[in-house]
């Protein structure tokens, strides 16, 4: 039990998450009774066993598709000739359960917006990173809460962050040329997701800028931007409401 914990700790550790498949109910001829427990890693590989054969191959391919979904779930598996799985008969419950990284947040603007969207995903558990190139607005008297302030110039700043598929950047600087250059680094990044906020006409004024230095219509087909979602927000507070919306549902998957 020791090693399989240790595993999960390893995992989350080098930023990976990972599933921890346990028996909770079983009747009937099963390989495995209650309590016997497995991690699938998102590679595929595995620490313990629920007795191999079909039925493992199956749940590791399950656990796989928890890892894409970022959602627990509970599952039955009747072990008859009907499913193929075994036909010795049977019934097993099996408790998939997520081990994630805490989400990063990286908010490019320590503005108003910035600052109250800091708090609301701190209550969200993310790990919060502020980069803005004002020091009196990027220091820890401002943001006490955060996990990292950056303050130096755009163009440097992402290049002091770890970003991977498990960071979220969200783009609300003091100004338009200002939020050219963050999302000119953010798409080189792998961040799973960026959002910006703007105008559409802005928008469309900084995208046909970036297509003409040979940015990708893809990439930016990727941006969401008017960041947050359309719940007709006005006030700084309502619209970090609507860019952490916005964040739950594609972290959800919805």
């Amino acid at each position: 039990m020791e090693v399989l914990y240790n595993k999960i700790l390893d995992s989350i550790g080098r930023n990976n998450p990972c599933v921890m498949a346990t028996v909770v109910s079983s009747s009937g001829s099963s390989p495995r009774k209650v309590g016997a427990k497995i991690v699938i890693n998102k590679d595929g590989s595995i620490c313990g066993t629920i007795g191999g054969g079909a039925m493992e191959k199956l749940v590791i391919a399950d656990a796989l598709s928890a890892l894409k979904k970022h959602r627990s779930f509970l599952k039955t598996y009747h072990l008859d000739k009907k499913s193929g799985l075994q036909f010795c008969g049977g019934k097993v419950d099996i408790f998939f359960e997520i081990f994630e990284p805490k989400r990063q947040l990286i908010i490019a603007g320590a503005g108003h917006i910035g600052l109250a969207l800091s708090f609301i995903a701190k209550l969200l558990d993310f790990k919060i990173v502020i980069v803005d190139n004002r020091r009196d607005f990027a220091n820890s008297k401002r943001f006490p809460h955060a996990d990292k302030i950056v303050c130096c110039p755009y163009k440097e700043a992402f290049k002091k962050i770890r970003i991977d598929s498990n960071a979220y950047i969200v783009i609300v600087t003091h100004g338009h040329l200002h939020d050219g250059e963050c999302l000119k680094e953010a798409l080189r990044t792998q961040a799973g997701y960026i959002g910006m906020i703007g105008s559409r006409s802005k928008i469309k004024i900084l995208f046909d800028m970036l297509l003409k230095e040979g940015c990708k219509k893809a990439q930016l087909d990727k941006v969401h931007t008017p960041v947050g979602l359309d719940i007709g927000a006005e006030t700084p507070q309502e619209i970090a409401v609507a860019i952490a919306g916005e964040l739950v549902q594609v972290y959800r998957g919805d």
